[in-house]
């Protein structure tokens, strides 16, 4: 995410209004690398959150509520031993350096005002937060303590000096058009002009050079060895009208899209460069807004993950029990040879002598003559046993095998099922859902509860109206296929699903009224998106009645069998709402 200097700067610009005179109430520590400010000021309160994550390092008041471990780490104790209690007197950052200090007057021990600064380094894998004492300028501690092993330049450890990180960039505030020039067409030549752009000044982020590049009227992916003199001045100055509307805050923050209508990106100026883009009021909640989304984001893919690699194993499993009972039927072409064999000899054991190993005999139903190796500890007679006990106890074992063949193909298409309602799932809840049968089904565990055991939670499939103002229910799990068809519909209700492929039960609510085309056509369209035939185009989808609707007795959930249906091809197409 773009969590450039010119961002930062739209954040401390916002909290410097919202949080100077603020008292520090609470300071929690909900994970490894996240700090979190609840601070009061008359009238309101407010959250600070501060993050030193790789990839999400950021600064930003946020309305999202964490859990805390029960004992606070270590950086956290410190800065509540510090700071709790005490006025934040300013909100500063360097320039347009990605760092921010929250400057806090507090009483120490004894009772003595002194101030404490607490500073966030947002520079990705190298993020930190870090509390200072003044004006002695030392480490009391940091969120990610490191010695010289880790960096050469400085140590952030209790007890040091606090040196803060090395400006490695220009700032384009300070630089005439020829300095500007020079610093430019000292990088190398190859690079893309906006590349060279960020990586040569400070408050940039790719998407921000990108937008510089664009607003001075040239190709966002020229390279720099195309650029002469005109170039060169034109996106100084667009540079400069940038960054002088950011020094008297007139600021713009916008969201950028992506295709899939989540955000992708965010700037604290309007892009013009790029489709998809959401103005917002205040930085500070666009900021929490894309990275509460992205969160949410990770744990819907980390749970979604889970629930797919124990449905893999399961799928192993069931495999392995399929290739076994495909085997044990194989192998009952090899009883009926055993029963033959059996009866052949005991058409001869009048010409058979005792403790022979083999003998030659015209086959019973061929006439063909065939070998057949005989036990020498046991007579004739015996030995056609054998063979008969031999075929017998294949033949059970293949009418077993058949019999769970059958059970293995229902439980694969139900695990099919399962795997499409994962794939197409949207939410955390959704997903929970899903979780709770499977550990129904034994396919993992049951979380653990308190004393008295939980109800599961009720499904929740989703409600919809089409263009016609017919009511529709779509299930996206199994549980929620159930619900719709055999408690939400009514028999003269329209039952939708796609033909031979996993996915919702639809039903349209149609209160003894014919359907329109055109709202059997959404309604089929929505079955195909809900399915795992989502990616394709002309999907088959069956409708019928509700009534001609049947759930075999024992079935699992989702399986249903109808009649009396009809086809219709459709594009899949998603719920708009």
């Amino acid at each position: 995410m773009p969590f450039d200097g010119l961002v930062l700067a739209a954040v401390r610009r916002e909290l410097e209004t919202e949080l100077v005179g603020s008292r520090i109430q609470r300071v929690q520590q909900p994970d490894r690398l996240t700090l979190v400010i609840q601070l009061r000021a008359p009238g309101r309160g407010q959250s600070l959150l501060l993050s030193a994550h790789p990839q999400h390092a950021r600064v930003h008041l946020t309305e999202g509520r964490f859990e805390n471990p029960p004992v606070p780490p270590q950086f956290c104790a410190i800065c509540r031993k510090h700071l709790e209690g005490g006025r934040v007197e300013a909100v500063t950052q360097p320039g347009f350096e990605r760092t921010l200090h929250l400057v806090v007057a507090a009483r120490d021990e004894l009772g003595q005002v002194g101030q404490k600064i607490l500073v966030a380094e947002i520079m990705g894998r190298h993020s930190n937060l870090v509390l200072v004492d003044r004006p002695s300028d030392t480490i009391l501690d940091a969120i990610k303590r490191y010695g010289h092993t880790v960096s050469r330049y400085r140590e952030v450890l209790p007890g040091l000096p606090y040196l803060a990180p090395p400006r490695e960039k220009a700032d384009p505030t300070a630089i005439g058009s020829e300095r500007f020039s020079d610093l430019l067409l000292g990088m190398s030549f190859e690079l893309p002009l906006w590349k060279a752009l960020q990586q040569c000044f400070e408050g940039l982020s790719p998407l921000m050079a990108r937008e510089v590049v664009y607003r001075a009227g040239i190709e966002t992916d020229l390279a720099l060895e195309f650029c002469g003199e005109h170039e060169l001045v034109s996106i100084w100055k667009a540079l400069q009208n940038i960054f002088a509307d950011a020094a008297r805050g007139r600021y713009e923050p916008c969201v950028v899209l992506g295709d899939d209508g989540a955000p992708a990106d965010f700037a604290a100026f309007r892009i013009y460069h790029r489709d998809g883009v959401s103005e917002a009021d205040g930085m500070n909640a666009v900021v929490d807004h894309v990275f509460s989304s992205r969160a949410l984001d990770e744990r819907v893919k980390a749970v979604r993950n889970g629930l797919m690699s124990a449905l893999g194993r399961v799928r192993k499993r069931v495999e392995k029990r399929f290739e076994g009972c495909q085997r044990s039927v194989a192998e009952a072409k090899k009883a009926e040879e055993y029963r033959e064999i059996g009866e052949t000899l005991t058409a001869n054991l009048y010409r058979l002598k005792e403790n022979t190993d083999q003998v030659v005999l015209e086959h019973l139903h061929t006439g063909a003559p065939v070998e057949i190796p005989l036990d020498p500890r046991f007579t004739p007679a015996h030995n056609a046993q054998i063979y008969f006990k031999r075929y017998n106890k294949l033949r059970r074992g293949a009418e077993r095998a058949q019999a769970e063949l059958t059970e293995l193909e229902a439980e694969a298409a139900y695990l099919e099922a399962l795997e499409t309602a994962i794939q197409l799932a949207e939410s955390t809840a959704d997903l929970q859902e899903i979780r709770e049968e499977m550990a129904g089904a034994g396919y993992v565990q049951a979380k653990a509860t308190a004393k008295r055991p939980r109800k599961p939670a009720e499904p929740q499939p989703l409600e919809v109206v089409t263009s016609d103002g017919a009511a529709v229910y779509i299930g996206r799990n199994n549980r929620q296929n159930d619900l719709v068809t055999f408690r939400l519909g009514r028999p003269d209700d329209v039952w939708l699903h796609t033909r031979d492929i996993p996915g919702a039960h639809v039903i349209i609510r149609t209160a003894g009224r014919p359907v329109s085309e055109q709202t059997l056509a959404e309604a089929a369209s929505w079955a195909a998106w809900f399915s795992k035939a989502r990616p394709g185009k002309k999907v088959p989808v069956d409708y019928t009645f509700r009534k001609y609707v049947q759930k075999p007795k024992g079935s699992r959930p989702g399986f249903v069998t109808y009649t009396n249906e009809k086809t219709v091809l459709v594009d899949p197409r998603p719920v708009e709402q």
